[in-house]
């Protein structure tokens, strides 16, 4: 798509991008990819400053932004010598933007950075040493912050029952782009929890292998990213459900999970 813009003139009218695409990267570490989408955020410029200061520079930021606005662009074009590549387009949304990321990233390793998260000075650094620790792993599941609280860990057993075996699909999660690649991007038919989507994909059907951080060794601050609260709890419930059928799963232990799930929601109200 990139080298598309570039060639093609009338394109080049048409769209608002701009960046430097890997200038000066250290060939003798690994490559990561930060996919950072965006639409109308009011934290962009302090999410894009929090990954221009990585201890680790073998990085490449990609900014996707959902046509957001002149704002937005002017924000971008201070930057534009900083970041790698950006784009300022209308996209089908979130997933969208995801996918669109994922198909520029150039990376050994790629994850997404939501311009309402905070990445962590030494995250990349952190990344890097579990990378080259663990040749093989697929993925890496980084400790993150989410309403002050720190939540880490891994739990792949738990997929069958629920979905949340990783901390957070943003900020402290990297995957092998050629294990991402092997699974395949984003379902857009899912307009609430297509990463859950992959998720199970990655773990059930091509059995990937990650591994965690340590407790103390924190990506970055989650922000204001907690988008599925604004989801009702039937609404995600009949989702994940349909992920989970679609996926080939067991009925009778999908119908075991919305009953577990509802009756915990009314004794508990979470």
């Amino acid at each position: 798509m990139r080298i598309e813009i570039l060639k093609n003139k009338k394109l080049r009218g048409e769209l608002n991008f701009g960046g430097f695409r890997l200038k000066n990267k250290n060939k003798k570490t690994p490559l990561v990819s930060i996919i950072m989408p965006n639409f109308k955020s009011k934290t962009l410029k302090k999410a894009i400053q929090s990954i221009l200061k990585q201890t680790y520079k073998n990085f490449e930021l990609i900014i996707i932004d959902g046509s957001s606005g002149k704002s937005t662009i002017n924000i971008l074009k201070k930057f534009d010598n900083k970041i790698d590549f950006w784009i300022s387009e209308r996209d089908k949304g979130m997933w969208d933007a995801w996918n669109k990321g994922f198909k520029l990233a150039k990376g050994r390793f790629v994850g997404i950075v939501d311009s309402s998260n905070v990445l962590y000075p030494n995250a990349m650094k952190i990344l890097a040493k579990y990378i080259k620790k663990n040749p093989k792993i697929d993925f890496v599941c980084g400790t993150v912050i989410k309403d002050k609280k720190i939540l880490g860990g891994y739990n792949p057993e738990k997929i069958y029952r629920k979905f949340n075996i990783i901390p957070s699909s943003v900020v402290g999660f990297f995957i092998k782009k050629k294990s991402l690649n092997k699974v395949g991007y984003l379902n857009l038919n899912y307009k609430i929890q297509s990463d859950y989507d992959l998720l199970y994909r990655m773990i059930v059907k091509h059995k990937l292998k990650g591994v965690h951080t340590k407790g103390d060794e924190i990506f970055g601050d989650l922000g204001d990213s907690g988008f599925s609260k604004k989801h009702h709890f039937i609404k995600k419930l009949l989702s994940e459900s349909i992920i989970r059928l679609k996926n080939k799963q067991n009925m009778l232990s999908i119908i075991y999970i919305i009953i577990g799930r509802s009756l915990k929601k009314i004794i508990n109200g979470n």
